[in-house]
């Protein structure tokens, strides 16, 4: 019984012999991974922010009537500049007590009442007048401004065939260099990014306190989205 098992495993192992010995080099896919990377340059021209109030009241009513007031003249603002109702979406409100430590006991001082809404501006030119005109609003907080371009579609479609034809042409010199020439691609895989310019997050104060007489300036610059593309590809 045992003599006839080894006979199996020889004839087995003679068989996967004979099989390998078979392949030559030509069913052999030899491969090459390469890195292409592209970097395009777009202006930004849209502008997002979020401000809020908040404010703090004897009771819940005086709290709210108090942050009510300020968010009004908040939305004049930026009606006033002909921002688009859907482009103005309220993100929080919130109504809490405020405490107080003093001399190790805590304390109600108040209620506070915070209101915050979220601005996407589609005419940059008119992000300086727009903070200038909050900035008469005292005491709420105006949150980074973000610069961005709307749409991205067209600058991701060049940085993509940059990033493509970077990695091919690796692909080629170091096929060459090794004596052998690049194929098709086997798999692809893409990664892309977006560098965005902002603002810091600022406290606005009334103008006149402020002695601020100039007018805000906020160049729009340029802003970066780049793209890498992995890729193996066949070598031959």
């Amino acid at each position: 019984m045992n003599l006839k098992r080894i006979a199996a495993l020889s004839l087995v192992l003679v068989a996967l012999f004979l099989l390998s010995s078979c392949l030559s080099s030509k069913d052999l896919v030899r491969t090459i991974e390469v890195t292409g990377t592209s970097e395009v340059t777009l202006t930004p021209d849209i502008a997002s922010f979020s401000i809020q109030v908040s404010e703090l009241g004897k009771t819940t009513s005086d709290a709210q009537h108090f942050a009510n007031e300020k968010m009004a003249m908040i939305l004049s603002v930026l009606r006033g500049n002909k921002i688009a109702e859907e482009d103005i979406r309220t993100t929080s409100i919130n109504l809490r007590p405020s405490y107080q430590w003093l001399e190790g006991k805590q304390y109600l001082e108040g209620q506070v009442a915070s209101q915050s809404v979220a601005v996407t501006l589609r005419n940059l030119s008119l992000l300086g007048t727009v903070i200038d005109q909050l900035g008469e609003v005292s005491g709420i907080m105006l949150n980074s401004v973000m610069l961005d371009k709307e749409d991205k579609s067209e600058g991701q479609a060049q940085a993509r065939a940059l990033a493509v034809a970077n990695a091919l042409q690796k692909a080629d010199l170091y096929a060459k260099e090794a004596g052998m020439q690049a194929g098709k691609p086997i798999t692809i895989s893409e990664y892309a990014s977006v560098s965005n310019p902002y603002n810091p997050r600022m406290k606005l104060a009334m103008a006149s306190e402020a002695a601020y007489d100039m007018a805000t300036e906020i160049p729009a610059g340029t802003m970066k989205l780049s793209s890498t593309v992995s890729m193996v590809l066949e070598m031959y």
